[in-house]
This record gives C-alpha cells, sequence and structure tokens, in this order.
C-alpha cells in the first residue's frame, strides 16, 4: 500500500506552500495557516508556479492539500484584496481564473484531498481538480451572495460541471456549508474517509494512476474538458451578464458587505 509522502530531498517549502514529490506523486500543500490558506494573490501565483515545477518534473499525479488535520482548508477569496472602487475583479486574467485553467489544462490529474472547511473561491479551486476525496469532518459552502461579492461566469459554470443545476443553485442561493456526505451523494466528492484514514486512501489512489499510461490520461484529461465545455452561450447573453456584474460592482450592496466582513458583523443587503 502507498502511504503519505515522508520528508525527503526533494521537498521544498516556500512562504505559502510546501512541495514533495515521492513514487512520481507530487504533493502541493497549502501553507498559510495564519490567513486561513486565503487565496491570495500571492499564494496563487505560488501555487501556479510550483504546479508547472511538478509538471516538469516528471510526476504522473498530484495531490493538492492542507495540512494534516486543518480545521480550514482555504478560506477563499482573500477578501481584504477585493478592489472597493467598482472595478470587476474576476476578469478572464483575475489570478484564480488563471489557477483554475492551469489545473483544468494540465495533463496530470490533480486530486484535491480536503480536511476542514472549504468556503468560496476555494470550492471552485477544489471542484476544478479531477478528483476530490473529502474527510468526514469537511464542509463546503460557496459564499458570494453572502458577501455582496458577484461571481463570475466561468466559475459559475465550473460549479455546474462538477454537481447538478438544482444542488448548485441550493449552494449559491444560501451560501450555507455542506457536509462531507451530502457532497458525497451529490456528486461533489469522489468519496468520504475518516480523518485518520483519508490520507492512505488519497495516495493508494494516487498509486494506481501512476501505474497507467500517461499519455493516455492526458488525453482522456483533455477530451473530458473540451467536451464539459461545450456549452453555447449568445454573445447578447454574455454582455448582459457583464451588465449585471457591473451593477453590483457599483451598488451601495457591494461596499455594504466588503465593510461588513471586515466589522465582523452580518450585511444589511437593500439590494440598491
Amino acid at each position: 500500500m502507498a502511504t503519505s509522502p515522508m520528508l525527503t530531498a526533494q521537498e521544498r517549502t516556500r512562504s505559502l506552500v510546501k512541495t514533495c514529490v515521492e513514487n512520481a506523486i507530487g504533493t502541493i500543500t497549502l501553507n498559510n495557516p495564519q490567513k486561513h490558506n486565503a487565496l491570495s494573490i500571492a499564494l496563487i501565483e505560488e501555487l501556479k508556479g510550483v504546479g508547472a515545477e511538478l509538471r516538469a518534473s516528471g510526476v504522473r499525479v498530484v495531490v493538492l492539500r492542507a495540512a494534516p488535520g486543518a480545521k480550514v482548508w482555504s478560506a477563499g477569496h482573500d477578501v481584504t484584496e477585493l478592489p472597493t472602487n467598482g472595478r470587476d475583479p474576476l476578469t478572464y486574467n483575475d489570478p484564480l481564473r488563471r489557477l483554475v485553467r492551469a489545473i483544468q489544462e494540465s495533463p496530470v490529474p490533480v486530486i484535491a484531498m480536503v480536511e476542514g472547511s472549504v468556503w468560496g473561491g476555494a470550492c471552485e479551486l477544489v471542484m476544478s481538480c479531477d478528483v476530490v476525496f473529502a474527510a468526514e469532518e469537511a464542509t463546503f459552502a460557496i459564499t458570494p451572495a453572502k458577501l455582496g461579492v458577484p461571481y463570475d461566469i466561468a466559475g459559475v459554470l465550473n460549479f455546474m460541471q462538477r454537481a447538478g443545476l438544482p444542488i448548485i443553485k441550493e449552494m449559491l442561493f444560501t451560501a450555507q456549508p455542506m457536509s462531507a456526505q451530502r457532497a458525497l451523494q451529490v456528486g461533489i466528492v469522489n468519496q468520504v474517509f475518516p480523518a485518520k484514514q483519508i490520507e492512505t486512501a488519497t495516495y493508494d489512489f494516487a498509486a494506481q494512476i501512476t501505474r497507467n499510461s500517461p499519455l493516455v490520461i492526458a488525453l482522456l484529461k483533455e477530451e473530458l474538458r473540451v467536451l464539459s465545455a461545450a456549452t453555447p452561450l449568445t454573445p447578447e447573453g454574455f454582455e448582459r451578464i457583464q451588465a449585471l456584474r457591473r451593477q453590483i460592482y457599483d451598488s451601495a450592496d457591494y461596499q455594504e458587505g466588503i465593510k461588513a466582513f471586515f466589522e465582523r458583523r452580518t450585511p444589511r443587503f437593500t439590494g440598491k
């Protein structure tokens, strides 16, 4: 049986992430517990960089995780970096958008190993991975409506590709956490394990992938990506969505959501 990678000469620690390579399995560990692994620009850039390095090293599969026993896998977007001037940050070149595309376009399968809670944009990061294993205590919450922050259309499509439309509506509209067991039932995660077993199960699964043809797996992953993204969208529909997003960023509700977050209170939205 495969086991979790141990400290080796191939392990590297950066300021916000750690990496390890063993038996053709690369591990990326989110390493900013002081900010609950919030998806800051700096953390995302490190993730992109180490992902490219691991692929260049010849790994056959990558495991993305938080530190063992983490209570928060990631708190999602770093709210301190959201603009307050009405500018839309979630464009095609937004750091999270580029990170999600890098995972989706990578020929190497990525397994999200989730312990603790996952919030907001971190849910999309997890759902963009090819396989999701979760500990029994893990929870998932998609929270833009709770913060008053609009979510981009590419991100919503990524959610829809992971779970059925009724489930995604439930998560988006309520912004409430979903348990790992419920996420398993509705197809958001592949398997759920007790916390003491999740590492062994994840690396056993990763080892199975390393024994198969990397060329065939790369082809299959690309075929699935192209087919799942084959969703038509008219120019008029896209422009209407962009207009609605601009309206939100120019609204008093957007400013209220950001202010309430920093004041640690429930926002009072008025729809204006």
